[in-house]
């Protein structure tokens, strides 16, 4: 019988291998960035989003309700601790990732390296797709 070519040679893992960290619950590209900024170094909301608009992550931006929810949904988990900064002008929340968070982290380098690798077998493949008869070249 022959291979499939398709078929990864690790199929026993979780059928949501690839988009949701381990014991995540979110699949959305929202919660593996929100970590690796926080993870760069103690930031406030208002930059968080700063720079998932910078990604592009949404055609109209980020949902700034949805990016502050999130952030509400990792600190609940333990992934990220939180406090108000007084010192300036405006006070602002800051995050930063807990231990448990870095893991977290960890995880969803796995799950973005197999991203990785499905996106390069997508584009692999769409090579050998034959264009349309009636498509010009």
């Amino acid at each position: 019988m022959e291979a499939d070519p398709f078929t990864h040679p690790h199929h026993h893992h979780d059928s949501h291998r690839g988009w949701v960290r381990p014991g995540g619950r979110r699949g959305r590209w929202i919660e593996p960035f929100l970590l690796v900024f926080i993870g760069g170094g103690e930031v406030h909301g208002a930059a968080l989003i700063g720079r998932l608009d910078e990604l592009c992550l949404a055609p109209n931006g980020v949902d700034v309700g949805m990016a502050y929810r999130a952030l509400r949904e990792l600190e609940a988990e333990g992934l990220v601790t939180s406090n108000w900064l007084v010192d300036q002008a405006a006070p602002r929340r800051v995050y930063r990732l807990s231990p448990e968070g870095r893991q977290a982290l960890r995880d969803w380098t796995g799950v973005m390296r197999e991203r990785e690798r499905l996106v390069a077998t997508f584009l692999e493949q769409v090579e050998s797709v034959e264009p349309d008869e009636g498509a010009q070249t």
